[in-house]
């Protein structure tokens, strides 16, 4: 905090009333839901108590909303479960819309008349004998043609199987059909959408270049240009919880299906798998199956797959090979769509099968399948990365992705299949600007509490301007650290746009880490970066980000083994692999030579709160080492003693930690020769005791000291007079005139209608005078356990003291690594209770309770502060520095 502000963080709107604070009856989450650690780093320096380490837990958030084939099948369209639907249709069974959604209104007609089935809507059941001797004869016809069609099993059929519903057959789609549930379609030409972009010039490109570089190498796609050219579009389509929950890969192609399609050119082929559920009586769940997008509507391509693996390499390369050998063409482009985890977990969440399918096996699958794109995009959070460009530059021209989480509603296909369709020599910029258009605009329509980026990179550009600028920025990194500069990293490093935060995955924007750095070389990457993304589009929350992010660690270590593995797999730059590497030290032996609080140096050596000078090497080592190391390589039987000593011997004698092939990041060497820098840049814990000022008190540092903190957070307990109520961690506080962090507190909490709620800050972000600050409050909504995600940011003016954005569902017992897309929309009479840890007195986590009464939702939440009541609250304020250490000041009873 280079200049210490009189005050700090959100601002507060404080109203009449008492919180209604009280622990009801256990929620039965097995384990904190505030601190994933129940604060176990905290000491309270005064009497031992244990209180508050930043949460880890991956939270989710699907679609919420669905549609489903059948209504196509059975009235002309596919149904709709959105609000203000319309839909018509003549169906063969003349059903109408089998729509779902509030004020949805349909009608159809056809043979459900006939046969004395509901017409769906207004429509009525009469017609002339003629006519219905004409369905009759139709109805004959068309069996007879379906039963010579779809003869020998699993052949596509050109209109129709037989239907059926969750498991049976297969359908094609007829040539009737309904506006995209819950979206104004508008014309492919107007990408706008009538309306400009959300952000501010320095954020994104208004206008898409079309400019290409002279070291950018040749496409590996060649357009005719005369109305020859072939498009083949695979989509493989990892339907997961997104369509069993909420039918949108349902809803996706149904917006595919209301494009203006060009059979002729574009050939549109799916793979679908990996979902328990399918929400249309076409897809079956259990197998993975083949499609065919077409004009007339959906048809399936050969047997069922069987149950196959939708991370798996092998299943994306077989994928690719079929659509390559049976549709050829010279304009191949790919779509991944699912979850989507970022640099180090990649793309994917089967719910039959583990895991996720990484950049390495995404590296294996393409160069297996032998087949060069034209564009690669993700329709998945978190893909729009450094190492994701690594990998693709070498099968494709283009790159589409989101740099953070996408909104529920994803790309909006209409429109760029319809443009595409008319041209199929389009520009591919001009293409992905539409898509990137499109998607910003129908999910600030439909997800408006989202945030949304969305960027094309030229890829063939990058391969020939970026690789060289990277490599020399990440020697630069490695030469400051080499000279004492590591703060000047930190700060470029905790100040730089962040996505994924609430998840922990450490990525952040590289333009505005290299900016923020502002060096020579920082500079040159910057300006090969911005050459190269021709179109980013993101919203006005989510200011710096650039168009492409990097895994950079700093809030956690855990995962630096596997990126340096990683990275030496798909061929990424060693020098950056030595800068993570470097800096993962520099931050991690920070974090323990300074004897911190949040230190779990006592689970090895004991009770250890002093600083640096007072321990030796080998123990400094030995502490950082078995604290650090993640993905496992610490474990082991043996006492701390005995294990100190191993992991000592480990390094000292140059082997893997895990006793495998596995990297081990720590550079222990870097971590002794810089013991002395650590003395002259640190906050020890000593720093945290509070002096009386004014009658009140204050923690006083010194310039130097601030310009070490990264944030500061005021985290309060309240004493029910059984124990403490963790009511969270909030990012306000003052300074008084001198600088010095007044230690105050005036009994008020965040609560939401009146009811005070434990509330956790997630980030904040700053743009120049601009902020955007991100908290969550533990819920069960609807029986589900959710964070509602709370924003208070000063660019909109009802969002100045708060607004609840949505909930972010929440995967548990390790269901997926990967990042669910988009928050779940609030809705009038849901019910919500609220979720509060608990904590002896002598500071040990108890168990998660329900807290205050149940609440049904009427359509918006009043954020404010409001009293806690009379109860004693014990308060403390946690300071975070340029290690990520965290310091608790003494704590005081308000």
């Amino acid at each position: 905090m280079n200049n210490t502000p009189n005050s700090g963080g959100r601002k507060k709107h404080v109203t009449e009333g008492n919180g209604n604070v009280g622990k009801q009856e256990s929620a039965g989450t097995g384990g904190p839901v505030g601190r994933e650690d129940g604060y176990s780093g905290r000491k309270d320096q005064e009497n031992g108590q244990k209180i508050p380490k930043d949460d880890s837990r991956n939270p989710g958030g699907q679609r919420a909303s669905g549609l489903g084939l059948l209504g196509t099948l059975l009235g002309g369209g596919i149904n709709s479960s959105g609000n203000n639907s319309n839909s018509s249709g003549s169906g063969l069974f003349g059903m109408g819309s089998t729509g779902s959604s509030n004020n949805n209104s349909s009608s159809g007609s056809g043979l459900g008349s006939l046969f004395g089935g509901s017409s769906g809507g207004s429509s009525g059941s009469s017609g002339g004998g003629l006519r219905k001797l004409l369905f009759i004869i139709l109805a004959i016809v068309l069996l007879v043609f379906l039963l010579k069609t779809c003869a020998g099993g699993g052949q596509a059929c050109s209109l129709m199987d037989m239907m059926g519903g969750e498991g049976g057959g297969s359908s094609s789609i007829i040539d009737q059909f309904v506006p995209a549930t819950g979206y104004n379609t508008y014309d492919a030409s107007d990408a706008y959408a009538n309306e400009q972009p959300a952000i501010s010039a320095s954020t994104s490109t208004t206008t898409a270049d079309l400019s290409v570089a002279n070291a950018a190498r040749d496409k590996y796609t060649v357009l005719k240009g005369d109305g020859t050219d072939e498009v083949t579009l695979m989509v493989f389509m990892c339907g997961t919880d997104l369509e069993s929950k909420y039918g949108m890969a349902t809803n996706d192609m149904n917006e595919m299906l209301h494009a203006t399609l060009n059979d002729e050119h574009l050939n549109i082929i799916i793979e679908t798998g990996g979902t328990q559920g399918w929400k249309n009586s076409v897809m079956k769940a259990g197998t993975n199956q083949r499609w065919r997008i077409r004009s007339g509507g959906i048809e399936k391509l050969g047997d069922d797959l069987g149950r196959r693996s939708m991370v798996s390499a092998s299943t994306l390369t077989d994928f690719i090979k079929f659509c390559a050998t049976n549709y050829p063409a010279n304009r191949n482009m790919l779509i991944f769509w699912d979850h989507g985890g970022g640099s180090l977990t990649g793309y994917g969440y089967d719910q039959y099968n583990k895991g996720s399918m990484t950049l390495d096996q995404i590296n294996k699958a393409l160069n297996d399948a032998g087949v060069k794109f034209d564009f690669i995009g993700f329709d998945a959070c978190l893909m729009a990365t450094m190492e994701t460009a690594v990998v693709t530059q070498q099968y494709a021209d283009y790159l589409i992705g989101s740099e953070e989480t996408e909104p529920g509603c994803g790309w909006y296909y209409t429109n760029w299949l319809t443009m595409l369709s008319k041209d199929p020599a389009i520009n591919t910029v001009t293409l992905g600007k539409t898509i990137i258009d499109d998607f910003n605009d129908v999910c600030k329509k439909n997800n408006a509490g989202d945030s949304t980026t969305l960027s094309i990179t030229d890829l063939a550009e990058f391969s020939g301007t970026v690789p060289a600028a990277f490599s020399n920025f990440a020697k630069e990194v490695n030469q400051m650290l080499d000279s004492d500069d590591y703060k000047v990293v930190a700060t470029a490093r905790s100040g730089a746009r962040e996505f994924g935060a609430s998840a922990g995955i450490n990525h952040v924007d590289l333009v505005h880490l290299a900016s923020r750095m502002g060096t020579t070389q920082a500079n040159a990457l910057v300006q090969a970066l911005q050459g190269c993304i021709k179109y980013n589009r993101a919203s006005k929350s989510m200011a710096n980000s650039y168009g492409m992010s990097i895994y950079f660690p700093f809030t956690s270590f855990s995962g630096v083994n596997s990126a340096i593995n990683l990275y030496n797999s798909i061929g990424m730059d060693k020098n950056y692999s030595q800068a993570v590497r470097s800096f993962a030290s520099m931050a991690a032996g920070g974090q323990i030579a300074t004897g911190t609080t949040s230190s779990p140096i006592g689970s090895l050596l004991g009770n250890f709160t002093g600083n640096s000078s007072s321990t030796s090497s080998g123990d400094l080592l030995g502490s950082l080492l078995g604290s650090y190391l993640g993905g496992g390589d610490s474990s082991g039987s043996s006492g701390s003693g005995d294990l100190a000593s191993t992991l000592i011997g480990s390094i000292l004698g140059g082997r893997s930690i895990s006793g495998e092939d596995n990297t081990t990041w720590f550079d222990s060497e870097r971590v002794l020769q810089n013991l002395d820098y650590y003395d002259d840049n640190a906050i020890y814990a000593d720093d945290m005791y509070l002096t009386e000022k004014n009658g009140g008190y204050v923690l006083d540092l010194s310039k130097e000291k601030w310009d070490m903190v990264e944030n500061v957070q005021l985290n309060v307990f309240l004493d029910d007079g059984e124990g403490y109520i963790d009511l969270g961690m909030d990012n306000v506080y003052e300074f008084d005139n001198d600088g010095a962090l007044k230690i105050d507190y005036d009994r008020t909490w965040l609560a939401l209608d009146g009811q005070v709620v434990p509330y956790y800050m997630i980030s904040e972000v700053h743009d120049g005078d601009d902020y955007v600050i991100t908290g969550r409050v533990p819920a069960q909504l609807n029986g589900e356990f959710v964070y509602l995600i709370v924003v208070f940011d000063n660019l909109t003016e009802e969002n100045e003291y708060g607004r609840v954005i949505g909930a972010r569902s929440l995967y548990t017992n390790n269901e997926t690594d990967t990042i669910a897309r988009g928050l779940v929309e609030l809705k009038q009479g849901d019910k919500i209770r609220f979720i509060c840890d608990y904590y002896t007195y002598g500071g040990e986590y108890q168990d998660t309770y329900f807290f205050g009464e149940e609440m049904t939702f009427d359509g918006e939440f009043e954020v404010s502060n409001v009293s806690v009541g009379s109860s004693k609250c014990v308060v403390t304020y946690c300071l975070t520095d340029m290690y990520h250490n965290e310091f608790w000041t003494e704590s005081k009873e308000f």
